[in-house]
């Protein structure tokens, strides 16, 4: 590029960053922003240029995404559409240069683009763009200048603790890689990813650092990612479990109360992560048949142990007719991001009756309540009941609850909790494990 043009993309820069600063320019909808950022991205090796994203381009993705667009307007979806693709470039650019000595916000941004939760996105139901924000990862995961984005951010995570990006944004990246490893079948880079996140989060000093939420948001992301990737690659849900352990270990071990107990909990969540009900019974479903007691499938049993990532739930009815309870994913457009929900339905035909639309903070268990009636079927919606009998689950080292008790004995767990209670709650909290 001439002197002249990169002469006139520092004063478009200054233009837009005072129209940002003094929100006089209409963001969304300003093709003055996005000829900036075609500058930041042409010119991104410049100083000048890695300021103004620094700087602006959280600032102008979350100006966006903040507010609501009528999926019918066009023009404007149009613009801002445009304005995240290049955003996405910018951050991709900007991945293999090193940001020790400035103060590197493109990941921020990148964080932005991928939350779900962002106004704009909304659903199709709010006449949202859910579908953008799938776009958009899309984007990230293979460009128009064929850069791979998350093989990108695998190599860079991979760097050192210094390149890492705050937790916040780590949760969201992690929340779009779990995306990506199902609509684009990614493997490798979610792999290194999840590795160097457990890496990352084992060798820090001090994990008081961090909110709590956010351990736990971070966690339970990697805990996703990897039953996801053990597919293909088993070993890795024992790395994950191996991780959490020792997550926990050093959590309890905080001289920060709050971590303290959030460690405590976190030992809750390890031992119901340990087995599974070996039944589940289905009450007050309009279809009489749909009625009963679900065995768990004796194709995920292996030496006495749940041993599939992906577990099901079957019983013949007194007419005859094969039902399955199970986890589905759902990945149809107008969702801006994959979930499990879970269904009941015919084995045979295929038909579903009932559905559970599960946050994905609970699509670790089968829910009880909150079951709704699939277009046409009967109402009422059923409510199921769990047995008290459970099945232990096991991975590639064996089985869970072995795994917990030789780890517990091992470094002392329980002299730790007796010996750091210090009030009622952490009482209460350790009593799960002793």
């Amino acid at each position: 590029m001439s002197e002249k043009s990169f002469a006139a993309a520092k004063v478009l820069w200054n233009e837009v960053g005072v129209g940002v600063d003094d929100k006089s320019l209409k963001v969304y909808s300003s093709n003055k922003v996005l000829d900036a950022l075609e500058c930041a991205r042409l010119f991104n090796l410049s100083q000048e240029a890695q300021r103004f994203s620094d700087r602006y381009l959280k600032s102008i993705v979350d100006a966006i995404l903040d507010q609501q667009v009528d999926r019918n307007e066009k023009d404007t979806n149009k613009t801002i559409a445009a304005i995240l693709h290049t955003s996405v470039e910018i951050a991709m650019g900007d991945l293999p240069l090193k940001c020790e000595e400035r103060k590197c916000r493109t990941l921020d941004a990148l964080g932005s683009i991928f939350d779900k939760k962002k106004t704009y996105y909304g659903d199709l139901e709010s006449s949202g763009n859910p579908e953008v924000r799938v776009d958009m990862i899309k984007s990230f995961c293979h460009s128009t200048f064929d850069i791979k984005g998350f093989h990108l951010l695998a190599k860079r995570l991979n760097l050192a603790s210094s390149e890492f990006p705050n937790i916040d944004t780590l949760h969201l990246l992690l929340l779009a890689t779990i995306d990506a490893s199902f609509v684009m079948s990614l493997d490798e880079a979610p792999r290194r990813i999840s590795r160097a996140t457990m890496d990352h989060l084992l060798g820090e000093d001090d994990l008081t650092k961090y909110p709590t939420q956010y351990l736990y948001l971070v966690r339970h992301d990697l805990q996703r990612l990897c039953k996801k990737l053990s597919l293909s690659t088993p070993q890795l849900m024992s790395e994950f479990n191996q991780f959490w352990r020792s997550l926990t270990l050093k959590l309890i071990k905080s001289e920060s109360q709050q971590h303290k107990l959030f460690g405590l909990k976190e030992i809750e969540y390890l031992i119901d992560a340990c087995r599974l009900p070996d039944a589940y019974i289905v009450k007050g479903a309009g279809y009489e048949f749909v009625n009963g007691r679900y065995e768990i499938s004796p194709l995920v049993i292996s030496n006495g142990c749940v041993s599939a990532q992906t577990f099901t739930y079957e019983r013949t009815s007194d007419c005859g007719k094969k039902l399955i309870l199970q986890p589905c994913l759902m990945t149809e457009p107008g969702k801006s991001h994959c979930d499990v929900w879970f269904y009941l339905s015919s084995s045979t035909t295929g038909v579903d009756y009932y559905f559970h639309e599960t946050n994905p903070n609970e699509e670790q268990a089968v829910p009880l309540l909150g079951w709704r009636c699939i277009g046409g079927s009967k109402h009422p919606p059923p409510t199921l009941e769990q047995s008290s009998n459970t099945v232990p689950f096991k991975d590639e080292k064996g089985n869970l609850e072995k795994q917990l008790n030789k780890w517990a004995v091992e470094n002392d767990v329980y002299g730790i909790i007796l010996g750091r209670c210090i009030d009622e709650s952490h009482l209460r909290a350790s009593a799960f494990l002793i």
